[in-house]
């Protein structure tokens, strides 16, 4: 078998223990590591600050955990509490409901409760009609999964349709990333450009982080600044994430980006212009709206939470109308990097 990213990247040793947390990039960046005491499913996430990326791996593996599980995680609902039942063409199109079983949800910005198909909701190895995909998981809060999909939105559309200009901030790392990151990642060979998109309210980063294979994510933030350190601590938590437990298609996925590092960059820079150097110092609104009120006039319906039945924590976030949703996994010469 191929050697994959966690086997081969060589910036840090992959911490083994739960909940150990290990500095890379000359201690600029941490990766955390965390694993569940019962089903085993561990994940790697990377911080500026070693508490971030601690507090993101646990809250990380506690989602996927009750993603995994589902059916049998389900929280008892009466009949009185059932709410609105949404279909699977509410998420992708022309597709005909055959599900029967059905995940409970709380709108966001209603409060009002619903019942969705499980299919958009659960991780793993699935038998099912939509690709089981990671987008919405709140690992950073309610918001951090919203801004997930804002984000895996905006570049799929943009990666079917690339009518909206792409920009170039590569140069400006250095002021978009804390001190000392560049520096450190340009001294272990490790090759670094940015690219943002802009929608309304919200700004959207993708970055690729090439040398020994390449990892490209795709971040939003209501700032350039905050979109692409966002986007750069993911790119880097792939790199030393265990593929073990993926989704078949973001599988795929990131094998395209290892293996096709030149074919990706290339094409994004003949993509690119160079960005407004006052977009790189920008401050955002100053009375910006709520991610789910951002999220509800984008995708015309308001976000919802999926809350693990025995914790009563909000675990994923799922949006109909948006791009994040697949019937089967891309087939194309350079699929798009993100769910």
């Amino acid at each position: 078998m191929a050697p994959t990213p966690a086997d081969s990247w060589s910036v840090m040793d992959t911490p083994g223990a739960v909940g150990e947390v290990a500095g890379c990039l000359d201690d600029t960046v941490h990766l955390a590591y965390a694993q569940s005491p019962t089903s085993g499913l561990t994940a790697i996430t990377a911080g500026f600050s070693a508490y971030e990326a601690q507090t993101s791996a646990e809250a990380r593996v506690a989602a996927l955990d009750h993603l995994h599980g589902l059916p049998n995680d389900l929280p008892a609902r009466s009949g009185d509490a059932r709410g609105r039942t949404l279909c699977l063409a509410d998420f992708v199109p022309g597709l005909q409901d055959e599900t029967l079983l059905r995940v409970p949800g709380i709108g966001l910005l209603s409060g009002r409760p619903y019942e969705l198909p499980a299919e958009v909701v659960w991780l793993g190895d699935r038998e099912g009609r939509i690709e089981p995909t990671t987008s919405g998981i709140a690992d950073h809060g309610v918001s951090g999964g919203i801004v997930d999909i804002l984000a895996h939105d905006v570049v799929s559309r943009w990666w079917a349709d690339p009518g909206e200009p792409l920009l170039r901030v590569s140069a400006h790392l250095d002021r978009l990333l804390p001190a000392g990151v560049m520096a450190a990642a340009s001294g272990l060979g490790l090759r670094v450009s940015a690219f943002v998109l802009s929608a309304p309210d919200v700004r959207i980063a993708l970055v690729i982080v090439g040398g020994d294979g390449a990892t490209l994510a795709a971040a939003a933030g209501r700032t350039v600044k905050a979109a692409v350190g966002e986007a750069f601590l993911q790119a880097m938590e792939t790199k030393a994430q265990p593929w073990e437990g993926l989704p078949l298609g973001e599988s795929l996925r990131r094998i395209a980006v290892w293996h096709h590092e030149a074919d990706y960059t290339a094409y994004l820079e003949r993509s690119a212009a160079d960005a407004d150097p006052r977009l790189i110092d920008e401050l955002g609104g100053l009375r910006p709206s709520s991610w789910p009120e951002i999220a509800g006039r984008r995708f015309g319906h308001e976000p919802i939470a999926v809350v693990a039945g025995t914790s009563g924590e909000i675990v994923k976030v799922v949006c109909p109308g948006a791009a994040c949703y697949r019937a089967v996994p891309a087939a194309t010469a350079l699929p798009c990097p993100v769910p």
